[in-house]
């Protein structure tokens, strides 16, 4: 990723909303704001482990990698009985939820990749790989369509 990759002028991100239930995983609301998105870190290298989004451009290069907390919790962190006790981790009861994440609309934006651990696998260590992948036409037109419709999706 070189410095001008990453310098390119945009005025826009794109919130994106996620919905899961255990392995399904799928855009529920897109909103195209007018603000800058977190700035982009070096990427990692071959079998990284654990969550990051990317942005490439029509010819697979990368023009935004972030890192990512772990957007779809597999257990829950917990204070322990007395005063003192330390946190312990829980198997979390829930599968679903949601969560956001923000991508600049770059005007070379082309695919965006969301990676993550395979479906089975429950550990944040494993190595990761594509949870799902959009082209920057349906993200963006899904914003469109949400704008013209005054709300979500």
């Amino acid at each position: 990723m070189s410095t001008a990759d990453t310098a390119q002028p945009y005025t826009h991100t794109l919130r994106i909303t996620f919905i899961h239930d255990g392995p399904n995983l799928e855009i529920n609301r897109i909103q195209r704001v007018a603000m800058l998105a977190p700035a982009s870190q070096s990427a990692q290298h071959e079998n990284q482990a654990g969550y990051w989004l990317e942005v490439r451009d029509d010819k697979g290069n990368l023009l935004y990698w972030r890192p990512l907390h772990d957007p779809m919790r597999h257990d829950i962190e917990s204070y322990g009985d007395a005063p003192g006790a330390p946190l312990r981790r829980q198997p979390a009861s829930a599968t679903k939820g949601e969560f956001e994440v923000l991508i600049p609309d770059l005007p070379a934006a082309h695919t965006f990749r969301l990676h993550g651990p395979s479906a089975g696998t429950r550990s944040t260590y494993a190595s990761s790989g594509p949870l799902c992948e959009h082209s920057f036409d349906e993200l963006r037109n899904l914003a469109a369509r949400a704008t013209n419709q005054g709300g979500a999706r």
